[in-house]
């Protein structure tokens, strides 16, 4: 998990994080909102990553539009989960090499302070990890968990990952981050 205060510093990290996934050949999963996907792919072609490459092996999808497919009446709903973004890893998990996703569709539900729906998302990605052997990196913006109110969602979240981290330029992430 990783908290941004800012677009840019997510796109830096994020872009990073794909690059270090093709290097050991896996294949690259990006659910992001369309306007964080933008800036992503520009700092994946200012690193020289040819995005437009089929050879590249990503798979990019909108967080937005998934998170429509996923839900009944704004809730998610079970045998939807499984049938769109389950699918999707079961089927990009058993392509040779690996698989390296990056997933802000938590963020979407923290972004409206639902943290009940990320977290019962957390959950689907924890049993996705179950059944294969990936790397996911959820993203969140660090804005969603500056009200003290809001701290006991930020360590029930935190709680599901195998490491949380922040950017130094993001004082607000790395502040939250270490207390």
């Amino acid at each position: 998990m990783q908290l941004f205060d800012a677009p840019r510093s997510l796109a830096d990290a994020v872009s990073q994080y794909l690059i270090d996934g093709r290097a050991l050949g896996h294949q690259l999963l990006v659910i992001a909102r369309a306007s964080h996907w933008k800036l992503i792919e520009e700092y994946l072609e200012r690193r020289g990553f040819p995005v437009a490459d089929p050879s590249e092996r990503l798979t990019v999808v909108d967080a937005r539009k998934l998170r429509g497919r996923m839900t009944r009446r704004g809730v998610l709903d079970p045998a939807r989960v499984h049938e769109t973004l389950g699918d999707m890893v079961d089927q990009l998990a058993a392509e040779p090499g690996g698989l390296r996703a990056y997933g802000e569709l938590v963020e979407l539900y923290a972004e409206e302070g639902n943290f009940e729906q990320a977290a019962a998302l957390e959950d689907y990605w924890n049993h996705l990890l179950e059944k294969h052997n990936f790397t996911v990196l959820c993203g969140y913006s660090a804005a969603h968990f500056a009200d003290p109110g809001h701290s006991h969602h930020l360590r029930e979240i935190c709680g599901r990952h195998t490491s949380v981290r922040s950017q130094s330029a993001d004082s607000l992430g790395t502040w939250l981050t270490t207390r």
